[in-house]
């Protein structure tokens, strides 16, 4: 069974868009977004609710459509407004997700692919909003708390350069 019924509800289907951008934005002459969602319903793309526009979320608001996927690259999760659940498939089972941790992981890559340190300072922010030095601190927390999975322990661990402490 899925993290929610909502997934079974939506399509799958839609073909990458090699340079995806924020509708509402790009109407408006913006370029401000963070990162960017696809509604699973009708493939409206809009702007994350780290973006000044919050347009994903408006759009939801507007047509009560239940989910989006993210268009960062490096990410594969869905987010289920209605069930407020992030999920991703996983040999073709919807599980549950961590949002924080996968954003924060994915972004942790792009930073250390582009020749960033992994070891941030606590207000480090990646790109144009996401907060990854508070990424790396939770982490941190949670490692020491043993809070993280064996699976985020070993991804984390593997990033070049990474310290726990």
């Amino acid at each position: 069974m899925a993290a929610c019924a909502h997934v079974e509800e939506v399509r799958h289907d839609f073909s990458a868009d090699p340079e995806p951008v924020c509708e509402d934005c790009a109407r408006a002459g913006e370029e401000t977004w963070v990162s960017l969602r696809q509604c699973m319903t009708c493939g409206h793309v809009g702007c994350c609710d780290s973006s000044p526009g919050r347009h994903a979320t408006g759009h939801h608001h507007e047509s009560s459509h239940p989910m989006v996927q993210t268009l960062q690259p490096g990410q594969d999760w869905v987010w289920c407004y209605v069930d407020e659940k992030t999920m991703r498939n996983i040999d073709g089972r919807w599980i549950e997700v961590d949002l924080f941790y996968e954003a924060g992981i994915g972004y942790m890559r792009e930073h250390v692919d582009g020749g960033g340190d992994p070891n941030v300072g606590e207000d480090h922010i990646h790109g144009k909003g996401f907060p990854l030095g508070r990424w790396v601190g939770e982490m941190r927390r949670r490692e020491t708390a043993g809070e993280l999975s064996d699976e985020q322990r070993e991804a984390i661990g593997a990033l070049p350069g990474w310290r726990w402490s």
